[in-house]
């Protein structure tokens, strides 16, 4: 499912509180940073952890839309909000003209006004004779029908479904899967047809005719509803629901080719008026809103970067950006990750103008090189933000007034601080020789690390600078390239030369960063007096810890040093992406003849799917294959093996979304049945059953809570849109032109939340169906006999029965609540997140191998200098493919925190009895796994370089093996402890994983190597293996707050962690330090 949310929050400041709150009633652990006001731009909930966690970044990289059950309109609503960025793009013109310009229609009053306009010709088939007439000659199959067609109506229901605001290129794509839906739609009537009348003309044999046809349903819907769910994708399940009616109608109807004809007549003339409007009132290029999406995802990429880069030197920016650009940039961030993948996807499909026509396979390689840099640089922006966690401990204290920061006078170079930084304690009085009593432990390590800090920006602060300076004037012009491409020439227009000097500033940029950044680290790591001159004398029984404190932090410098060299080496390949999109754009301008490519080329490319490349992870399974229990089917007989494949078979069906599907098939056949009754059918055809089932089939989604959300609304939009109709057929029944009028007027607020607002797309959407099928039907029936009330009364009352059965099939057959996927789906996740862990620990211990093989055409190496290959190319090209795998997998993993986010929003729908679902708990659950998903990869980002390779193992590695294991296993085991927890919703052992002790033997062992303790490294990159143990401790921070959480949650096996500590105690003594949890 793409672009799913989280439920919206309320303020800031009050969201804060509102979560302490709760989780302080629960007894869990509240973090101190939680409470603390330093953040300056008050963003998303930050995750609560233990005491000691420090601060959080200023922003949270979450999406926070309200709900995420109806992504079908969620790329509509995404190009609505484009017309923002065209705005910053196109200058404003001159002050003295604007009262001479006319002025410029948002995208999304465009995107209302066309579905509109598409919904006032549909409903012309209704109220206009002639149109109507023509209906009714198809239904006759020739002219001279009788009276206006009954299924006139229906041309208006397939606009409001297959409406037009869409680009060309989801255009395209809808019409393929309509076509797709036309065939299966008409396999399923005429067979279940063909055997109907087969049977129901013999004697006898008519109840076998009613149950055939029945079973046809099922499976039909089986299929139907299986496919749905396995696309998950907007375009295919508009075609869907299409299929469902012309299914059902012909069905119902007991007809054959000539009904299926003319329903999918109907339902064709639909389509055609949403393509010609689609096409010719405003179309949109998918090609176009990819670009335009870019330029967003380039403006948010910039605005973050600058931001972090500010906060990682603790530096107010000159020009603060405003808090509406801050929460604009965090949520194309976030959209980043689906939503470029759909605008791609959309854009391949453009035959005319799209990628198919722009340049032919270099244009869409071209595309989606860009595209793979941009999710890129988004996971590097996570990794950068998780990065810089001494800045917040320091501004934490900063606020708190235990630490002043003074930065150097950046206008005359006066005033200069060596340290950079000076704490209160300066000012403080001593007694008896030492500090104020106040003063302790804490302040004294924080000290220590605002010296070490203030020395490195001393060094380090200029060029990191001038290489963000870089990356961000190198994403604006890239940026303004694409609106170049789209728009008017301006005065400098950017020449293609500029892409290789942009390339050429990065790289220059990055080198002096990459120089000045390996001698800083390595000065401050080989100077032997580390602890600061405040510190001395009366502390110095802190000397060693100040000592450790102070290296410790050096080595969370070089997480966010690193990931920024990283997210610097990927601009470089998304600005030579970007190079030959431009080059393709300006020769498309010289290149006006697509036609020939279209008629050579495009039937070729009609089915052509799109690949997109998906790592899937082992799948997370009761019986692992090929064990014990489950062995390898060679090693079974052939009776063993057919029983093998029998019970595989069988575990697909237990499949969560082949069992949604079937049970939406044999629930639409248990609700269509009376229609073949002879007792029941007179019921079912007067008060339109068909409706009921069409109402069914789109209400049911595979949890109970989305399922109420939609029944909900789908019963309050039919009340109010039948009350509307009834009300307007009531003053002029016999009126089409003001019918017409008021219809086209009443379905713009309808349309508007359909695409603006995807929360409310489903009541929009029922609110006009309900109208359409009231007024217009009543018009078409035109009978004396027959009130409006009555048909508002029958639709009703059908849509109520489809709405009611799918809440109780959805509750009793096979329920699917949304908290139980959400705790099942949290502890696929944890498996899944801990087997990427063991992927980066394999990788990193058996790239030994590679350096083995070496390339025979490469020369011998000599002695090795600054130009030196450090890894021959065949190991690199291994080494690049592991990156992409990582990046892969990880990438996965964030989409999938997207769909626990859109599960999370789905419970507040389904009663609980015991009480509210702790949703703030949740989402607290959530965003720890999201920093422990950003830490990972910055630890990808240091721990796949080539040094690591080539040094760090031999040196680091391999004389700590022990240590490292029992790290390694700890964390994995925490991984899968806490996702048998999520599982089962079991009491939790007392004593979980000890993986921070484990991590700090870890770090002692790597203290006591000599080439540590003599400070024998030659460059600062070998000492990656030492960072990489430090800052797991972030990582390990997060899992005992996932630990201790869950123990309050589910329980544990006993009373208390505390009460079996108390076990262990002895008399008159206290509890051993190694036994705390």
């Amino acid at each position: 499912m793409e672009n799913e949310g989280q439920l919206t929050s309320p303020r800031p400041g009050a969201r804060r509180h509102t979560v302490n709150s709760q989780l302080s009633s629960a007894g869990l652990p509240v973090s101190q940073a939680a409470s603390t006001d330093v953040d300056p731009f008050h963003s998303v909930l930050q995750s609560p952890v233990q005491e000691h966690r420090p601060l959080q970044p200023p922003f949270d990289f979450e999406q926070t839309s309200e709900h995420s059950s109806e992504p079908e309109h969620q790329p509509e609503a995404d190009r609505a909000n484009s017309d923002d960025s065209l705005a910053t793009v196109i200058p404003p013109p001159a002050s003295g003209l604007r009262f001479l310009r006319v002025p410029t229609i948002p995208v999304l009053g465009k995107n209302v006004f066309k579905c509109a306009v598409a919904y006032f010709l549909a409903s012309l088939f209704t109220f206009s004779p002639y149109l109507s007439g023509f209906l009714s000659d198809i239904a006759s199959a020739g002219p001279g029908g009788t009276g206006p067609s009954p299924t006139g109506h229906l041309v208006a229901s397939i606009t409001i479904y297959y409406n037009p605001a869409k680009t060309m290129g989801g255009m395209m794509e809808a019409d393929t899967y309509s076509s797709i839906s036309f065939f299966y739609a008409a396999f399923v009537s005429l067979g279940s047809m063909s055997m109907f009348w087969a049977l129901e003309v013999r004697p006898g044999w008519e109840w076998l005719a009613d149950v055939l046809v029945i079973l046809w349903i099922g499976i039909g819907m089986w299929g139907l509803a299986w496919m749905k769910v396995w696309m998950a994708k907007p375009t295919f399940n508009g075609a869907c629901h299409m299929s469902a009616i012309s299914l059902f109608l012909v069905i119902i109807k007991e007809g054959s080719w000539d009904t299926l004809m003319q329903v999918s007549s109907v339902v064709l003339i639909g389509t055609l008026i949403s393509n010609f409007v689609c096409f010719v009132l405003w179309p949109q290029s998918a090609t176009e809103s990819l670009q335009l999406n870019m330029i967003k995802t380039l403006d948010s990429f910039a605005t973050l970067l600058g931001m972090l880069t500010n906060t990682f030197l603790l530096e107010e920016p000159i020009r603060q950006p405003s808090q509406d650009k801050i929460h604009k940039a965090v949520e194309n961030h976030q959209a980043s990750f689906t939503s470029l993948k759909n605008n791609l996807a959309e854009a391949k499909s453009e035959w005319f103008s799209g990628l198919r026509g722009r340049g032919g396979k270099a244009s869409r390689q071209a595309y989606e090189d860009a595209v793979d840099s941009l999710t890129r640089l988004a996971q590097h922006l996570n990794g950068l933000r998780s990065g810089t966690r001494l800045q917040y401990e320091l501004a934490k204290a900063h606020s708190e007034g235990r630490l002043t920061l003074k930065r150097r006078d950046q206008t005359n170079g006066k005033g200069r601080v060596p340290s950079g930084y000076t704490t209160p304690m300066s000012k403080r009085t001593f007694s008896n020789g030492g500090f104020d009593v106040r003063d302790d432990a804490d302040e004294i390590l924080l000290q220590a690390a605002a010296d070490m800090f203030g020395d490195l920006v001393d060094d380090l602060g200029p060029p990191l600078k001038a290489l963000s300076r870089a990356c961000t004037a190198s994403l604006k012009r890239l940026r303004e390239a694409f609106a170049q491409s789209q728009h008017v020439q301006r005065e400098a227009p950017f020449q293609p030369h500029d892409f290789h000097v942009l390339i050429d500033e990065i790289e220059r940029a990055l080198f002096a960063f990459e120089s000045t950044s390996n001698h800083a680290v390595m000065r401050l790591y080989r100077r032997n007096d580390f602890s600061s001159h405040s510190v001395r004398g009366s502390f110095d029984s802190l000397q060693e810890n100040t000592v450790k404190s102070e290296n410790e932090h050096i080595f969370l410098l070089y997480f966010f040093i690193f990931t920024l060299q990283e997210f610097s080496g990927e601009i470089i390949s998304l600005t030579d992406a970007m190079r030959r999109i431009y080059a393709l754009e300006q020769l498309r301008a010289d290149t006006p003849s697509w036609f020939t490519r279209y008629i050579v080329h495009g039937p070729s490319l009609l089915m052509s799917a799109v690949r997109l490349r998906r790592l899937s992870f082992p799948k997370v399974q009761p019986h692992a294959p090929n064990t014990i229990q489950t062995p390898h089917p060679a090693n079974l007989t052939f009776i063993g093996r057919i029983k093998r494949g029998l019970w595989d078979f069988g575990t697909t069906l237990r499949e969560p979304k082949v069992k949604y599907a079937f049970k939406v098939g044999m629930s639409t056949a248990v609700l269509a049945a009376p229609a073949f009754f002879d007792a029941t059918r007179p019921i079912f055809t007067e008060y339109k059953g068909e409706w009921a089932l069409i109402s069914f089939f789109v209400v049911m989604s595979p949890t109970i809570g989305a399922t109420n959300f939609f029944s909900i609304h789908r019963v309050l939009g039919t009340l109010f849109g039948a009350g509307v109709a009834a009300g307007a057929y009531s003053f002029f029944p016999h009126n089409p032109i003001m019918l017409s009028i008021i219809g086209f007027f009443f379905s713009m607020p309808c349309f508007y939340y359909i695409i603006a607002a995807p929360i409310y797309a489903t009541t929009g959407r029922f609110v006009l169906l309900t109208y359409n099928l009231t007024c217009l039907y009543s018009y078409n029936l035109r009978q004396a006999d027959v009130s409006v009330l009555e048909i508002a009364f029958q639709r009703a009352a059908a849509v109520i029965v489809g709405v009611l059965w799918a809440a109780i099939v959805s509750r009793f057959w096979w329920p699917a609540e949304a908290r139980r996927e959400l705790s099942r789906e949290l502890g696929d996740f944890c498996l899944n997140i801990g087997w990427l862990y063991t992927y980066l620990v394999a990788a990193n211990s058996g790239m030994h191998d590679a350096t083995d093989d070496t390339d025979e055409d490469e020369p011998a190496a000599n002695t090795p200098d600054e130009a030196t290959p450090l890894l021959p190319k065949s190991v690199k090209a291994k080494l690049s493919k592991s990156i992409q795998e990582f990046m892969a997998m990880e990438l996965h993993l964030q989409r999938k925190l997207i769909e626990l986010q859109g599960l999370l929003a789905q419970t507040q729908h389904e009663p609980r009895l015991k009480g509210p679902f702790p949703i703030l708990l949740y989402r607290a659950i959530l965003t720890s796994l999201q920093t422990i998903l950003d830490k990972l990869h910055s630890m990808r980002c240091v721990t796949t370089r080539e040094e690591w390779i080539t040094s760090v193992r031999k040196d680091f590695i391999l004389p700590v093996n022990k240590e490292r294991r029992e790290m390694v296993g700890n964390i994995i085991l925490y991984f899968s402890t806490l996702a048998s927890a999520f599982r089962l919703k079991a009491p939790l052992p007392p004593y979980l994983p000890p993986a921070e002790k484990s991590r700090e033997r870890l770090v002692d062992a790597i203290r006591k190597l000599d080439v540590v303790r003599n400070r024998d490294v030659r460059a600062s990159r070998q000492l990656l293996f030492f960072a990489y143990a430090l800052t797991m401790k972030g990582v390990t921070q997060e899992l005992d707050y996932l630990g201790r959480t869950l123990q309050e949650v589910f329980g544990v096996i006993g009373q208390s962690p505390d009460d079996f500590e108390a076990l262990f105690v002895e008399r008159g003594g206290g509890i051993d330090a190694a036994h705390a949890v």
